[in-house]
């Protein structure tokens, strides 16, 4: 579901879980001499020669010992892509991915279950928009046509999310869609 198309966001919106990997700079090989190599990176280096170049790079936004945030920097003028990673366990890990765009958070809800552990990450992602990047709206989409509709209605509701009226400025008109939006008043942040 490719929603935020409509908004020339270029970027596919996720939830997993999945095990942290120890080796975050990518994938290690067997060198010449039978020792490993140097990691090599997942992804091609940006700006480097050949035709699939990949002009993304990632700035670290915030690390703790639970929550890791970065951001893709697209040189080519498209919207960021925000990955929060907030770790349940040694290992399990819950990863949301979203887009930032004029103030507001868009956040895709994926097809299937949610992953254990989701609500208490999405919470930590509400906690660091509201505080870090003053994020007026954090808006969640998913299917109208989902098995489990009447869950994620019931658990984003209990959340503070509000089912958005068909006409709200920022969100596209998508027939076969569903936003939620969580309202952060700053006010109320500043004073604190």
């Amino acid at each position: 579901m490719q929603v935020l198309d409509t908004f020339c966001f270029v970027a596919v919106i996720f939830l997993c879980v999945v095990p942290p990997s120890n080796n975050t700079a990518g994938t290690s090989v067997q060198g010449l001499c039978g020792a490993p190599d140097a990691p090599h990176p997942s992804l091609k280096i940006p700006g480097g020669r050949g035709n699939g170049r990949d002009h993304t790079l990632a700035a670290l936004l915030h690390a703790d010992e639970k929550l890791t945030v970065t951001q893709d920097l697209a040189a080519n003028g498209k919207q960021h892509i925000i990955h929060f990673q907030y770790k349940l366990t040694d290992s399990k890990v819950s990863k949301w991915n979203a887009v930032f765009s004029n103030n507001n958070l868009f956040v895709e809800i994926p097809d299937g279950i949610l992953a254990e552990g989701s609500k208490e990450g999405l919470t930590v992602l509400l906690e660091f928009a509201e505080e870090k990047l003053k994020v007026e709206y954090v808006f969640v989409y998913f299917s109208k046509n989902r098995e489990d509709r009447a869950f994620l209605l019931r658990t984003f509701s209990f959340m503070g999310f509000e089912i958005v009226k068909p006409g709200h400025p920022s969100v596209p008109a998508q027939p076969g869609v569903l936003f939620m939006v969580y309202s952060i008043d700053q006010s109320l942040s500043e004073e604190e």
